[in-house]
């Protein structure tokens, strides 16, 4: 355990490097790439500045009809005149900060939450994305906010607000949200129904509504499909995608696998690790809902609505397919992370960490910007260690 702030400490740097290194790039190239950046992701944002996402009278392209309460965050980028090509990273920030909270929620200590963090925003899934425009960081934080207003329940209606609010971002950020939310309030249904009560229920169900269901209710009303542009039961849309996850999974299984592994490098075990220790529990007869299991549990239902999500057999959509997979793999990896601290393995795991971080050796060659990093890391780690007594 002694060594675990050094694990940080690391971490932090590589962190640091990575942020800086994006942030740079971002200010020389402020114009985000051609792609779905300026397929739909700036043109939703940009109805949101205009008003015209209430009917979308020159929508071009279907996608435009995608929820857009994460645009909002892209059109005040817009509207401050601040680089597209930041708001990522600012995502990537808010989402570590999110991803701490969550490992201290769980009794993680404080540099071991600084890792789980750490492990996650250095995922390649991750990194790809910081210099783009999209939203798929944001649902992870959305997300993670939800696990860790759930995991703390009260019975004010100021906590339903908030909570009604987290929810319905992360509904009001993308269709596949859906079943991640379902999935969270079966799993915490008990904590939501015990405190709830007609004043809590309002307090929930407005900012809800404004925030989430909105999106759903407009697209009815003017396409007759609450979900368009995918096609869903007897509701017409469009075949953007020409499968599934599942089927192309089946189809092309080392295609797959590879992006899997290098969105996500060795935590893509995560994933087996969790099936493996249900398993092991059910056989064994000692199944009880733990903090590990009930991770465990989530992230394996979420995994399972991510098989029935669109995707192709081109070798780029099947990477690009796990943008989805982050409301998986964050319960997964912080399970691992609960795992290894309860059988006191932290040095092991944080070892493991570390060499998942290493990543995109393609990067353009910038050294000078060490003179930014290393004493910002610096600065970040005294303050991490302040008070902290033991020798690193």
């Amino acid at each position: 355990m002694k060594n675990i702030p050094s694990y940080a400490n690391i971490g932090i740097l590589i962190f640091l490097f990575y942020l800086i290194y994006y942030i740079y790039f971002a200010i020389l190239h402020p114009i985000p790439s051609p792609g779905d950046s300026w397929d739909y992701h700036i043109p939703i944002a940009q109805t949101i500045l205009s008003g015209s996402f209430l009917n979308l009278p020159h929508a071009k392209l279907p996608q435009w009809y995608y929820p857009g309460s994460s645009e909002a965050i892209n059109a005040l980028f817009i509207l401050l005149h601040i680089p597209l090509t930041l708001s990522n990273i600012f995502a990537t920030v808010v989402l570590f900060f999110s991803l701490t909270k969550l490992g201290k929620t769980f009794k993680l200590d404080k540099f071991y939450s600084l890792l789980f963090a750490l492990a996650i925003c250095t995922t390649n899934l991750v990194l790809r994305w910081l210099n783009a425009v999209s939203i798929d960081i944001w649902v992870g934080v959305f997300f993670t906010l939800a696990i860790v207003l759930l995991e703390k329940p009260h019975k004010y209606p100021s906590y339903f607000f908030k909570l009604g609010f987290i929810a319905g971002m992360l509904i009001g950020s993308k269709y596949t949200s859906l079943f991640f939310i379902i999935i969270l309030f079966i799993l915490y249904f008990k904590t939501i129904v015990v405190n709830l009560n007609l004043k809590n229920f309002i307090a929930f169900f407005l900012p809800f509504s404004i925030l989430g269901l909105f999106w759903y209710i407009r697209n009815y009303f003017l396409t007759g499909n609450p979900i368009y542009p995918l096609p869903f039961l007897f509701f017409k849309g469009q075949n953007l995608f020409t499968d599934n996850i599942l089927h192309i999974t089946l189809r092309y299984p080392v295609q797959m696998i590879n992006a899997g592994f290098g969105e996500y490098k060795l935590w893509i075990l995560s994933l087996f690790i969790a099936f493996g220790w249900v398993v092991f529990k059910l056989i064994k007869h000692q199944f009880h809902i733990d903090n590990v299991i009930k991770l465990f549990l989530l992230g394996l239902c979420n995994f399972t609505g991510f098989l029935s999500f669109p995707t192709s057999n081109q070798t780029w959509i099947m990477v690009s397919s796990f943008r989805y997979s982050l409301p998986i793999f964050i319960p997964l990896i912080l399970g691992v992370f609960l795992m290894a601290n309860n059988h006191k393995q932290k040095n092991l795991l944080g070892i493991f960490t570390i060499a998942n971080m290493l990543d995109v050796l393609s990067m353009a060659y910038y050294p000078k910007l060490i003179l930014f990093y290393l004493p910002l890391a610096l600065l970040v780690i005294f303050w991490l260690n302040r008070g902290n007594t033991r020798k690193i």
